[in-house]
């Protein structure tokens, strides 16, 4: 069993220090660690080049596509980033960024993954939320989402942070071991059906979308989804395509 962590702290300090203890309890588990600090990866240019015709055609060269093969041979993969103001930390955010055509076309379709937020006072739901928004977009399948708190860094605090953390893991390695996938959420469905609809309405300029879309007349996975649901999805993206192209 392979699980990747993904760390976007700027230093080794608290987020560090808990996924590094990860495989003391573990030991069983092929374990990485990847700091996003130490990683080539450059800050994405917004020239929209990855979404409209191909993520082959960024101009920026580095790891993006190491990356995306760890995350791609990782039975599981772990996301963590410290709370700044209340959010995400920068490196995170430009990670997401960095990757941002894959929430256009999805790579990671029912891959169990933990967000995990690590503060010393507010913002862990925040950040947590936020993360599981996008990575779930990816198509991941977020099975925790822990807040941890390091605000003392007392024995009990740290207790407490273990426990949080080996109850994600252990929903983890179940997930893998099970190899259960659960059904998309409605927003998953709702993503979905608006960039096929967009990509259907606008070939010749979302091209790689369109060849992605093209062959997927429904969500790629079926879990017993169910009509009614599937019928709620399809009904709220056309009204979401609509509004966006109303004035286009």
């Amino acid at each position: 069993m392979k699980i990747l962590a993904i760390c976007g702290s700027h230093r080794k300090g608290n987020s560090y220090s808990v996924l590094s203890k990860i495989s003391e309890h573990y030991p069983h588990i092929d374990y990485e660690l990847l700091m996003l600090k130490d990683t080539n990866l450059e800050d994405c240019r917004g020239c929209y080049t990855c979404v409209l015709r191909g993520e082959q055609f960024c101009p920026l060269k580095d790891d993006r596509d190491l990356v995306i093969q760890k995350m791609l041979d990782a039975d599981g993969v772990v996301f963590q980033s410290p709370v700044y103001v209340n959010n995400i930390s920068s490196l995170m955010k430009s990670f997401m960024e960095r990757f941002g055509y894959v929430s256009h076309r999805p790579l990671f379709f029912g891959k169990p993954a933990i967000v995990m937020a690590v503060c010393g006072g507010f913002g862990a739901d925040e950040a947590n939320q936020y993360m599981d928004d996008i990575f779930s977009s990816f198509g991941f399948n977020i099975v925790a989402s822990p807040e941890l708190k390091v605000a003392t860094k007392s024995d009990n605090e740290n207790s407490y942070n273990l426990q949080l953390t080996s109850q994600a893991f252990d929903s983890l390695i179940s997930k893998i071991e099970n190899g259960k996938i659960d059904p998309p959420s409605m927003r998953q469905l709702v993503m979905f059906y608006i960039f096929k609809m967009l990509s259907e309405s606008q070939k010749d300029y979302y091209v790689a979308d369109y060849e992605y879309y093209k062959d997927k007349p429904e969500f790629p996975y079926d879990r017993n989804i169910g009509f009614l649901k599937t019928k709620m999805a399809k009904q709220a993206a056309s009204s979401s395509v609509k509004d966006m192209m109303k004035n286009r």
